[in-house]
């Protein structure tokens, strides 16, 4: 009986010596007045140890400088300056596949949205977002996102358009393009948000 006695009070003293180590003093939770909190809070612990490398092609002063389109203003179809965009990673592979995929929703043709998604892809692509009204118009006008990131690789492309209602209403939205890598290692449409 002594000896469970001991062994009790042995635990219960290791556990008052780690309770007191692991607390925090009231003095280090107050500040006064004059001192500027300072931000404890770490970065979530990342569970890749390789840094994501990122490479974009649009400045943010080219981002501001996209103006909204008026009822003036629209022109059904795809006036975007791709020529102006064009780098590394940017290539004609790309510009090619993403421009006939937002021609195939200017002319409303659901086939040709198709023909560059990769074809794992298709069930989750929201091609409902082009294709909920049939008497709406488009008109793509500029990019406000081109980069490429390294882990998962992946190209991101941001387009800028204008959505003509039947009853003439005009409606400025994006919507980015996220290209992926198939089973044969071709660039593809993943999915469009």
């Amino acid at each position: 009986m002594k000896n469970l006695s001991r062994g009790i009070l042995s635990l219960c003293l290791i556990g008052a010596l780690l309770l007191s180590a692991c607390g925090k003093s009231d003095d280090t939770d107050t500040l006064s007045n004059s001192e500027e909190p300072t931000n404890t809070t770490s970065p979530a612990p990342s569970t890749n140890n390789t840094p994501t490398k990122t490479e974009s092609l649009i400045e943010p002063a080219e981002k501001e400088a996209i103006k909204d389109i008026t009822a003036a203003d629209f022109k059904k179809g795809v006036s975007i300056d791709f020529d102006k965009y064009k780098g590394s990673f940017f290539d004609e592979n790309i510009i090619s596949k993403l421009r006939n995929n937002l021609e195939s929703v200017v002319e409303n043709n659901k086939e040709k949205f198709e023909e560059n998604l990769n074809k794992e892809s298709l069930e989750t692509i929201r091609e409902g977002f082009y294709y909920t009204n049939e008497s709406d118009q488009f008109m793509f006008y500029d990019l406000d996102l081109i980069e490429k990131v390294d882990q998962p690789e992946q190209i991101r492309v941001g387009v800028r358009f204008a959505k003509k209602s039947s009853d003439g209403s005009i409606e400025n939205q994006g919507i980015t393009y996220f290209f992926t890598k198939n089973e044969a290692g071709e660039w593809g449409i993943e999915n469009i948000d």
